[in-house]
């Protein structure tokens, strides 16, 4: 099994590549972990930013050891901005069985600054988008592959990563 997160500031393009990503590689599921708890379900819970992030962290552990333990999927995909933290916790979900791949998306950030697709951001998005630049979330050391696809389209992207995916299978043998 291979638990594989597409990584990458605010509109870097990570749930779309996801997407296309789960439709192209065999026996997939695909996480969203915004959706992993709703906003009014936060404001119920009397979470506030930092801790409704936690929680759907919480939740998405929970679905992956769930998942490894039925093991119905070759792949699982999630989207989430990779830390170091995170990055370091997630790692320990590999087994013999499973292995954890983090892919990073890192366009330019005046590309992740504009409007795309039907996405109109918000001046705080644009403002949180220039902080994760500042703080290397578009080129963490902690990713296994970064892709700068911001001249290439999300199919071009996904051709990159699953080409990236087949070399680690005959180098891993995983």
């Amino acid at each position: 099994m291979k638990i594989i997160n597409i990584s990458g500031p605010i509109n870097s393009g990570k749930t779309t590549v996801s997407k296309l990503l789960t439709e192209k590689l065999p026996y997939c599921f695909f996480i969203e972990v915004d959706n992993l708890l709703s906003d009014e379900e936060q404001k119920k819970m009397n979470l506030k930013l930092e801790e409704g992030w936690a929680e759907r962290l919480k939740r998405l552990d929970e679905i992956i050891i769930k998942e490894k333990k039925n093991r119905c999927y070759e792949n699982i995909i999630f989207a989430y901005p990779m830390t170091d933290r995170t990055y370091h916790r997630w790692k320990l979900w590999e087994d013999k069985n499973t292995k954890f791949i983090n892919v990073t998306l890192s366009p330019d950030i005046e590309i992740c600054l504009k409007n795309r697709g039907n996405r109109e951001l918000t001046e705080w998005e644009k403002q949180r988008i220039k902080q994760m630049y500042a703080q290397n979330y578009n080129a963490p050391q902690c990713a296994d592959i970064v892709i700068d696809n911001g001249k290439q389209t999300p199919e071009e992207t996904v051709t990159e990563i699953i080409s990236f995916i087949k070399g680690k299978e005959i180098d891993e043998n995983i």
